[in-house]
């Protein structure tokens, strides 16, 4: 069990949040999370957004309404989660109806003049499309236009990055003080989380990425040393993903999986709004029991008696776009719960997000949400 008194650290470092910080003076020059040094010249009024998903992490800063400075974006939570997105639409109904859903490809690919005629002044993108970037020359492009790109990260390396983005978007935007909240709480929960994995035998941990999204006839899609694989080491686990597929990403059989014999076995889901998915939805507007007779009818999948993890009923799921979230953090705390349950008793995952949720966004605090859920036990 975590000890008193690194949970009392913890509180501490938390309420360090409370210190008020400079607003941002411009033009300033910052390092992106690529490295790179990128020029703002005044506090960013109209910004394209490469990922939609970091609407979670404007919702941490921009709290009034994190659609106010969008003009355009790739609005994938439209289509991976449909409930969570109308949400954000009912909190903000005039503001999240203005952007341009520009459909960006999945590896960034871009149309630089549509994206020009919006009249940006800064275009937010993911490291991990770089390369497309790079390709296309889109830097030098739009820095004859006098369009900075900022690069931010919470995908490739999550838990490290995620802060380092609030903070580099914090100085950005003007939301210093809004930044240093969340990051201060956001470094108390993992400080947590490191002291109570110190010391641990790891368990092998497997990860099914957008399970069921195809189907019940398929399996298993996984991440390698990116995205939940980063998240399941910083819970303490050992990402069998790492060494089971090549690149960041790909897809084992499930006698692979028997074979692996892992120790835990999560997961992930989302309300996808592709045909023929039975995917566990979880997310904004979710209903628990819903989610967990979907996990009940992943494990009763043909051959998962064997899986080790179903036998020992340690089969778990989690909102899959936690893994490209600044909120990611409850995906820390959740795996960490199910790896350790002894050393984590007192851990409550679901706490902390409500916390998250009714301090540092502008949701409303009482907004019903399912983020992580246990699989019912195989027959």
């Amino acid at each position: 069990m975590i000890s008193h008194l690194v949970r009392a650290i913890a509180l501490c470092a938390c309420a360090l949040a409370a210190a008020p910080a400079q607003a941002t003076d411009y033009p300033l020059t910052v390092t992106d999370l690529a490295g790179r040094e990128v020029e703002i010249a005044a506090e960013p009024q109209r910004i394209v957004v490469q990922d939609g998903r970091d609407l979670f992490a404007l919702a941490l800063l921009d709290r009034q309404d994190p659609f106010r400075r969008i003009v355009a974006w790739n609005n994938i939570l439209s289509r991976s989660d449909p409930r969570s997105w109308a949400a954000f639409q009912t909190q903000w109904p005039d503001s999240s109806a203005k952007p341009i859903d520009m459909k960006f490809g999945d590896e960034g690919q871009v149309n630089l003049e549509q994206v020009a005629a919006t009249k940006p002044d800064l275009l937010i993108f993911q490291t991990r499309v770089r390369q497309a970037l790079d390709d296309a020359a889109i830097f030098d492009r739009l820095k004859t236009l006098g369009i900075p790109i900022l690069l931010i990260d919470t995908e490739m390396e999550p838990t490290l990055n995620a802060p380092k983005t609030i903070d580099l978007l914090g100085r950005v935007l003007n939301r210093e003080a809004e930044a240093k909240a969340y990051t201060d709480f956001y470094a108390a929960r993992m400080a947590s989380v490191a002291a109570g994995i110190a010391g641990t035998t790891r368990p092998k941990v497997f990860v099914e990425a957008k399970a069921g999204q195809k189907g019940l006839d398929s399996c298993c899609f996984t991440h390698g040393d990116v995205y939940w694989g980063k998240l399941v080491t910083a819970a303490g686990g050992d990402n069998l993903g790492t060494t089971l597929v090549k690149g960041r990403t790909g897809d084992i059989t499930t006698e692979t999986l028997i074979a692996s014999q892992p120790d835990v076995f999560v997961m992930t889901g989302s309300p996808f709004s592709n045909e023929g998915s039975v995917s566990p939805g979880f997310g904004i507007g979710a209903a628990k029991a819903d989610v967990e007779a979907a996990l009940g009818k992943l494990v009763a999948r043909p051959g998962f008696e064997h899986v080790k993890a179903v036998e020992t009923n340690r089969v778990y799921g989690l909102y899959h776009q936690l893994y490209a979230s600044a909120w990611n953090i409850y995906a820390v705390e959740s795996m960490a719960k199910a790896f350790y349950p002894e050393r984590f008793a007192d851990l409550d995952p679901d706490a902390d997000l409500k916390t998250l949720i009714g301090r540092f966004t502008g949701l409303p605090a009482d907004l019903p949400i399912v983020l992580g859920a246990k699989a019912p036990a195989a027959n």
